[in-house]
């Protein structure tokens, strides 16, 4: 369902990336199977496919792998491929820079998509926002831009007994941040919970942090879908 000039110029796109030829004609070959099933225009899959790969620092073969991820998440969620696709190409950077993989970053748009139904760009930059701000630690002793202290973000998170670094004083890896507070959050008292999502996701993005949040079990489901 798809000419041979849309998959030449495709191909021609990957090489422009600096692609081989055969990597290039996998991911157009990926790229044409993805427009089909989102139902989206080809320069649009090309351009989710490449945020995602070159984001997730995946090899070309992997293009296929990420089609899954979108389809099946989606198709277990109240969202679609492209909801998917967008919000994922707002923060895959950022994400894999966090240690955090393609699979939990998914289920944490989709759990953020589906409870607030807002946009998919607003909850992929939430979720941006958010990593930056547990990660500002780097310049320790600075203000966030709404003047929240960075000490406050590390402490909110100490307060119900999560690092954000290790014992090197290095940052840890934010799924497994994100593993350790999801568990225990629904236990946590109104207090807390608005604490620390003061804290990590400041003045605006609070109510999507609050939602990607509640219900854990609801993301997990999703991260194994």
């Amino acid at each position: 369902g798809i000419t041979i000039t849309e998959m030449s110029t495709l191909t021609a796109e990957f090489m422009k990336q600096g692609r081989t030829m055969s990597d290039s004609i996998s991911l157009a070959s990926e790229t044409a199977k993805a427009a089909k099933i989102a139902g989206i225009a080809v320069g649009d899959s090309l351009k989710y496919i490449t945020s995602a790969i070159n984001g997730f620092n995946l090899a070309a073969s992997e293009a296929t792998r990420v089609n899954d991820i979108f389809a099946k998440v989606a198709a277990a969620s109240a969202t679609d491929f492209e909801d998917l696709a967008i919000a994922l190409s707002k923060v895959s950077a950022q994400a894999n820079t966090a240690g955090m993989s393609i699979e939990f970053t998914t289920a944490l748009l989709a759990k953020g998509v589906e409870t607030t139904q807002e946009a998919p760009e607003s909850i992929g930059t939430a979720l941006k926002t958010i990593i930056a701000r547990m990660r500002e630690l780097s310049d320790y002793g600075s203000t966030l831009e709404d003047n929240t202290s960075v000490n406050k973000v590390e402490n909110a998170l100490r307060s119900v007994g999560i690092s954000l670094r290790d014992t090197n004083g290095q940052f840890r890896d934010m799924e497994e941040i994100f593993n350790e507070l999801g568990p225990q959050w629904d236990n946590l008292n109104t207090m807390q919970q608005q604490a620390i999502a003061q804290a990590v996701a400041g003045t605006r993005q609070q109510s999507r942090f609050l939602a990607i949040m509640q219900d854990w079990d609801r993301t997990v489901e999703l991260s194994s879908s």
